[in-house]
């Protein structure tokens, strides 16, 4: 048995992870239907100018501003209405002094008006409108280009595609756009016991948890999962699986990571690469390692269901936005009192799974194996590694999952 060599604490891990980790730079052309949380990979620019041509911005009466001019609810203007013009249609002709043509919001303003008067300050009277207040020029109108100017930079090479952006690329009737392929991620599932789902357990085997774990962790941070198996504990099948899964764009493997006589992936990673972290001071999930073989990123993550969980979430799912070159996600925090007193001997940094109700955070960590300490938890508290007690009823700070 091999002890850890030295626990990194959460952020020097996290900086190593950040030095090796680089964006995908692969290609692809998608869909804008396909292309919202996407990175776009190229500028777009515009071609032309939005709106592309002057419009109303309120349902009314496009007028020749000079002719409203001094009119009020006690002495208005009276126009002769020569028109109407909907949206998508244009108005022939020009409008002269003393006329008007009715508009809808998104009408072309026809040629010879400088303004809207919106319909709730004019009457209706047969073939003329009474316009009972001024309108100065430019008034409720959206000029041309005041959206997006030909030549802009819409959207840059890099950002996240958020459904705004995907707006803006279709008011350029943008159809396709080149994005960053999103990165595949090898996950392989070790250890003997370990057995493929939808099969008989015997005694002492248990069903493969941490592939679909890591998989919904993997595909919720912009990459690809490639479930690659259960591997047992056998040095030259760990070694093999490890090679097979070089062509990845990152690797992970669940189990293996500890230090026990049938923890083997330290090992195998060290002698086809480079470990460049072993032990985190992190509770639960202390053995964690990444490292890195022929350029690929490797992590090895806790086997307890647990801890392999609650380290994807700390560890592997910042170096998963890196690698699809998403913005890294801020978490969602909230203010809670714990419920019950919580006493801490472990010496590391400890996140402790708990459930919220009433404003009060109830812990539901049970064991390192216990998946239901993360299904039935609402966040997690952070404990620092110098705190040893959180008293009932004191204020923690709630870092909410999913």
């Amino acid at each position: 048995m091999r002890p850890f060599k030295r626990l990194l604490p959460r952020e020097a891990a996290m900086e190593i992870i950040r030095e090796n980790i680089r964006r995908v730079e692969r290609v692809e052309t998608v869909r804008l239907e396909e292309a919202a949380g996407r990175v776009l990979a190229r500028d777009v620019v515009a071609g032309f100018n939005v709106p592309p041509f002057d419009r109303a911005s309120m349902d009314g009466y496009a007028v020749r501003a000079e002719d409203t001019y001094g009119a009020s609810s006690f002495s208005p203007r009276r126009l002769r209405l020569v028109g109407e013009q909907h949206a998508g249609e244009r108005f022939e002709g020009e409008v002269g002094p003393g006329e008007c043509v009715q508009v809808a919001t998104g009408s072309p303003i026809p040629l010879g008006c400088d303004a809207v008067v919106m319909v709730e300050y004019t009457r209706l009277d047969g073939g003329h409108v009474e316009v009972q207040r001024p309108a100065y020029p430019g008034a409720n109108i959206s000029p041309e280009g005041e959206d997006i100017r030909e030549g802009d930079v819409v959207v840059k090479g890099g950002e996240l595609l958020t459904p705004g952006k995907v707006g803006a690329l279709a008011a350029l009737g943008v159809e396709s756009v080149e994005v960053y392929a999103r990165p595949e991620v090898a996950v392989i599932s070790t250890g003997s016991e370990v057995r493929p789902l939808g099969g008989p357990l015997e005694p002492g085997q248990i069903y493969d948890i941490n592939s679909y774990t890591l998989s919904a962790v993997i595909a919720g941070n912009g990459c690809v999962p490639h479930r690659h198996g259960i591997v047992p504990d056998d040095r030259d099948a760990l070694e093999a699986a490890l090679r097979e899964a070089i062509g990845r764009d990152l690797v992970v493997f669940s189990g293996g990571s500890s230090v026990g006589s049938r923890d083997l992936l330290y090992n195998v990673v060290a002698d086809l690469g480079e470990v460049l972290f072993h032990g985190v001071q992190v509770k639960p999930g202390k053995p964690t390692l990444f490292g890195v073989v022929e350029g690929t990123p490797v992590f090895g993550m806790p086997g307890y269901p647990t801890s392999c969980l609650s380290n994807a979430y700390v560890f592997l799912a910042p170096a998963l936005r890196l690698l699809a070159g998403l913005p890294p996600r801020e978490p969602r925090k909230v203010k809670a009192r714990m419920a019950v007193r919580v006493v801490s001997s472990s010496g590391r940094e400890q996140f402790l799974t708990v459930r919220l109700e009433g404003g009060l955070a109830y812990p539901v960590f049970k064991k390192s194996g216990a998946i239901t300490s993360m299904a039935n938890a609402d966040g997690y508290v952070i404990l620092p590694v110098n705190t040893d007690t959180i008293e009932e009823g004191e204020e923690v700070t709630v870092t909410l999952l999913g």
